[in-house]
C-alpha cells in the first residue's frame, strides 16, 4: 500500500475541492496509475505564496512524513502555475525525506 500526501495551491483551493485528485486516486488513474492500494495520508496547501521560501510548504510535508507519508505529489495546480514550484520541489526532494511526484490527475 502506498502512503501519499497531497499539496496543493492556497489560492486554487478556494476554487478546488481536489474533487479530480481524489477521483485519480480512488481510480488509480494519473499519477496514481502505478500504486495499487493507495492510503491518504493527509490533503493540505502550500501555506500561501511564500514569494520563492519554502519554509511553509516543507513543514507541511514533513508533518505528513512524520505521519507515514512516503511520497508527496503536488497538485496540478501547484506544479502548474506556480512561480516557486521548483524551490518547493527542491526543498521537498532535500529535505523531507519523501518522494515527490508531480501532478496527480
Amino acid at each position: 500500500m502506498k502512503k501519499v500526501g497531497i499539496i496543493r495551491c492556497d489560492a486554487h483551493s478556494e476554487n478546488c475541492a481536489a474533487f479530480g485528485c481524489f477521483r485519480a486516486m480512488r481510480e488509480n488513474t494519473g499519477k496514481f496509475e502505478n500504486y495499487g492500494e493507495i492510503q491518504i495520508i493527509g490533503l493540505d496547501t502550500c501555506g500561501g505564496c511564500a514569494r520563492g521560501k519554502a519554509d511553509k510548504i516543507l513543514a507541511r510535508a514533513k508533518r505528513m512524513v512524520d505521519r507515514g507519508a512516503e511520497v508527496i505529489h503536488l497538485g496540478n495546480c501547484l506544479t502548474g502555475a506556480c512561480p516557486s514550484a521548483d524551490v518547493y520541489i527542491q526543498a521537498i526532494r532535500n529535505d523531507s525525506g519523501a518522494e515527490v511526484v508531480l501532478g496527480t490527475h
